[in-house]
């Protein structure tokens, strides 16, 4: 049987040594219950680091290395010009917390790139999806893995994307998604093949840390996994997964209302796409199945950030629209084909994410890695967890600090160009020769 189980943990660990290598070899001492799908740290308290920890206990063996090992680069290359745009799932980010709002952001920053990767939930609205072409669409697990050093992702429009449904115990709720499959097939035609109903139930409870985030409860992982196995044994390299995601209709329409809570859906579904990146070859994105027809929304005004979702009863084709545009993720050995554009943590120039969430790994892998970091100031969450709480912020990293996503795609046009970040501030620091 295949279980996860979330859990808190803490580990030692002085802020001259926060970096991911260090903590990572920290976590590893630990017996741990089994293979680490998703670690957020959730509190600094003077030397102790105290993480939010989802793990998978099963028999399968992972595709990738483990999210505890790091492959440092060893030199870095601007061509292509490449950029992560990370904005966390399940924190109330204010820009990309709700249905796809960071889509605009998301473009503008990718205009001054050659691809930019992000994470689904930052454009993924339901069934609207209008992020660039160049917007490369790779759920969180795998970027992890990328800014590692462990894979690496080969851009390339997916000709065949996989569908895996929950069987649902009422037929109609069946019909809707199938509908929507032959709407985009008919519409946009999309190959959409195969299509996967599972034998059961995966039975899924939203639910929320005592930190505030949003996580889940998770059983019927069997029934996904039985599912996963069809869908590897075909050619495809992408799959969508729709499964009921059972949220507390009071913390739904108190999220609908607008009140400041995180999207209760987001934490779930990261770790049902973690768990299937870390044990397929494939990329992933989810979409909640409809449990009740009285959880549409229908008729209801809400917050614009969240009109997406209130329009859709099938919620799929935002993410089918975004398989399309994801990369072929590679072990980062894998011999580089004649002609072919492959993008490792080499390439990455810059990562950039809200200033209050850097207690995850892309945020402590660029340390590692020396990847510049843009943290984006008026992007607020409910996880408050900054570079000042870390205490790493005079320990020389390239950490800079911007007020929107506007400012952030100039100085990423300043970091492409080569134009100096500190000659276009006021007053210019000074320079410090060193005598000899």
């Amino acid at each position: 049987m295949s279980q996860v189980y979330t859990k808190d943990f803490e580990i030692k660990c002085p802020p001259q040594q926060r970096t991911w290598r260090k903590i990572a070899q920290e976590i590893g001492n630990f017996p741990l219950p089994g293979v680490p799908i998703r670690l957020i740290l959730t509190k600094v308290e003077a030397d102790t680091l105290t993480f939010e920890s989802s793990f998978i206990k099963t028999e399968r063996q992972p595709v990738w290395p483990s999210l505890l090992d790091i492959n440092i680069r060893q030199r870095v290359s601007h061509q292509p010009f490449v950029v992560a745009s990370i904005i966390p799932t399940g924190v109330r980010a204010e820009i990309g917390g709700f249905a796809g709002d960071a889509t605009p952001s998301t473009n503008l920053l990718a205009s001054a790139c050659d691809y930019l990767v992000t994470n689904p939930n930052a454009v993924t609205a339901s069934d609207i999806y209008f992020a660039q072409d160049n917007v490369l669409y790779l759920e969180g697990n795998l970027i992890c893995q990328l800014l590692l050093g462990n894979i690496g992702v080969i851009p390339e429009k997916r000709k065949n994307i996989a569908a895996i449904i929950e069987k649902p115990k009422d037929e109609r709720f069946l019909n809707n998604v199938i509908n929507a499959l032959n709407g985009l097939r008919a519409v946009g035609g999309i190959n959409i093949e195969p299509v996967v109903v599972t034998g059961g139930p995966v039975e899924t409870t939203c639910t929320y840390s005592q930190y505030g985030n949003a996580s889940g409860e998770f059983q019927g992982m069997e029934e996904l996994i039985k599912a996963l196995d069809v869908v590897e044994n075909s050619s495809v390299g992408a799959v969508a997964l729709m499964t009921t995601l059972q949220v507390d209709d009071k913390v739904r329409q108190a999220y609908y209302r607008g009140e400041s809570i995180a999207n209760p859906w987001g934490g779930a579904e990261a770790i049902l796409t973690h768990m299937t990146t870390n044990f397929y070859p494939l990329t992933a994105a989810h979409a909640p199945l409809l449990l009740e027809w009285e959880h549409t929304g229908f008729g209801k005004l809400v917050d614009p950030r969240d009109g997406a979702e209130l329009i859709s009863s099938a919620y799929l084709c935002s993410p089918m629209n975004g398989l399309i545009n994801s990369p072929r993720p590679v072990r980062f050995d894998t011999p580089i084909a004649a002609g072919e554009t492959r993008i490792s943590v080499e390439n990455i120039s810059a990562v950039v994410m809200p200033e209050t969430t850097v207690g995850n790994i892309p945020f402590l892998a660029s340390l590692d890695q020396g990847v510049p970091i843009i943290l984006v100031q008026n992007n607020t969450t409910k996880y408050d967890i900054t570079p000042e709480k870390l205490q790493i912020e005079t320990q020389g990293h390239k950490i800079y600090r911007v007020n929107s996503y506007m400012e952030a795609t100039g100085l990423l046009l300043a970091l492409r160009n080569g134009i100096a970040v500190e000659s276009t501030i006021r007053p210019i620091p000074q320079l410090k020769p060193i005598f000899l």
